[in-house]
Order: structure tokens, then sequence, then C-alpha cells
């Protein structure tokens, strides 16, 4: 029984029992097989597959480009097992076993989208409690989801003459990504509400290398360095921000941003030391008004 180990999730990766297919013959073998992996819930006419491919190529030439190309898959592949195929064939059908011996990095990753929900903008989760706190199970999830992307889904396979295929892979390329910014800034707020800065950098910096110029993340940044005491780095954040927000929008910061900027420079945004230090004093003066009430009890009871 062939083993495949299929990851999408940026440049396309595939191993055969455990050993890696480091070339394919050419670009629509690739995307072939790719499709076929992604869509396996139901079977595919020949028809349909040929002209996702090969739209420029006419009927009978497009199927003979169809079955050359599941030809080298099934090669590629060590395809030859007739109880448990990596391929259903029909005469009018092709359809990647979904029950065959496969794992897939998208396949996960759709999982975990489809059965977590999380904050995203205003929304509240079902999973989410006061101040974007998630439950472990969800934290687990939303991590999982994170390191699994490794990369934009089919990273730098290109086939312009197929805009049909092009667009499916826009399409899947542009959900995942949304996915995993948006787990990202549920991560963020959740470990920022724990106190737990270096993890809420970490996602903060992840959600910040999918989307530079994404400006409420680079708010997030600024803010848990400055709670974290680390205020010229989060100057140079806002200096980063605003470089990057003229290069790629030809913009400038929001006023929120820059207001933020002007309470880290002018030391009026509270860091997370002196949280802690205003919390030490006001224990120390409830101990000291406790010590004086107990005192003065004992003076009156004399």
């Amino acid at each position: 029984m062939t083993r495949l180990a299929l990851a999408l999730l940026g440049q396309m990766q595939v191993m055969v029992n455990g050993q890696p297919i480091l070339n394919f013959p050419y670009e629509k073998v690739r995307a072939l097989f790719a499709y076929l992996a992604i869509e396996s819930s139901y079977p595919h006419h020949r028809d349909s597959l040929a002209a996702l491919l090969w739209s420029d190529r006419c009927e009978s030439n497009a199927r003979s480009n169809l079955r050359k190309a599941l030809c080298t898959l099934r090669h590629l592949l060590e395809d030859s097992t007739v109880h448990s195929p990596l391929f259903l064939t029909t005469r009018n059908t092709i359809q990647f076993n979904p029950a065959g011996e496969h794992t897939s990095d998208v396949a996960i990753l759709t999982q975990l989208h489809a059965r977590r929900s999380y904050p995203v903008g205003n929304r509240a989760s079902e999973h989410c409690h006061a101040g974007g706190e998630l439950d472990r199970e969800c934290v687990s999830d939303l991590e999982q989801a994170v390191g699994l992307y490794r990369g934009a889904f089919l990273d730098r396979i290109q086939l312009p003459d197929s805009e049909a295929f092009e667009a499916w892979v826009m399409l899947n390329r542009q959900r995942f990504h949304d996915f995993v910014v948006n787990a990202c800034m549920a991560l963020v707020t959740h470990y920022e509400h724990q106190h737990n800065y270096q993890k809420a950098q970490h996602y903060a910096q992840r959600q910040l290398e999918l989307e530079p110029w994404n400006e409420s993340a680079h708010q997030c940044l600024m803010r848990i360095l400055a709670q974290c005491g680390r205020r010229t780095a989060a100057l140079k954040q806002y200096d980063r921000c605003c470089q990057i927000l003229e290069q790629e929008l030809a913009t400038e910061p929001e006023p929120a941003t820059i207001a933020l900027w002007e309470a880290i420079r002018s030391g009026t945004f509270p860091d997370r030391a002196s949280a802690d230090c205003d919390r030490v004093k006001l224990l120390s003066m409830s101990a000291v008004s406790a010590r004086s009430v107990r005192e003065s009890l004992a003076v009156v009871g004399h």
C-alpha cells in the first residue's frame, strides 16, 4: 500500500513511502495532483478536468493530455496497488481516493477551520471568555493551525493559460490565509489578556510576517513591547510601521496608532513593570491600613 504525505501550504512537498518526490516532469502534472487531492469528496468528469487545465486545446487533445498526466502521476506515486489505489477511475471520471493511506496539511487545517470559531474583529466566539481569553482546547487548535501554515497555498504554482485553475487556487489561498491571520489575532488577544507577553509577541510578529501592512498588528506589537518595558523597541516598531505603510499603501498611520506612539514616547503609556509596582504599593498600603485598624482595636479593648 502506498503511503502518501502531502504538504500544499507553501511550496508543494510530496512524500511517497517516506521518500520525497523532488521533481515533477511538468507543472500541470503537479497541478492535477493538487486539485484532485483537495477536491477528493466526489469524482470529477474527465472533460471537466481536461477543460480546467488544457482550456487552450481542442477537446480530444485535452483529454489525451489528461490521460498522459494521470499515467505520469501514477508512476511517480507508485500507485500500482489494485485493492487500495490512490486514484479511483472510470471511463468518464477520476477521483483521488479519500480512503487511501495519506496525510495532508490542508486536510488538517480544513478540519481545524470547520470545528473552530474564534474572535474576528468584533465578533465573539463560543470558545471566547471575557476579555478575549480562549479555552485550552481552542488555543491548542489555533496554535496548530498557525504552525501548519508554512506559506501561501500552492506557492509558486502558476498556470497563466488555465484561468479556472488559477481562480480556484486564489480562492483557497485567500481562505487559508484569512483563517491563519485571524487565528494569530485571536491568540494575541488571548495571551495579552493573560499577561503572557512572550507568546503574544510571537503571534503578533507572525501576523505581521503574513500581512506586513496590517496596522492593527503593528499597534498590538507596539503595545506588547511597551507593556514589557521595552519602550525603545516599541518606538522602533512604530517607525517600521510608518515605513511599510508608505511603501506598500502610500499612506500614513491612523490617529489611533499615532496616539499610541505619543503615549509610549511621553511615558504616559503604563508598562507592566509600572503596573506591578503600583500593585505592590497598593498591597503594602492595604497591609499598613489593616495593621493600624488592628492596633486601634487593641487599644480600645484595653
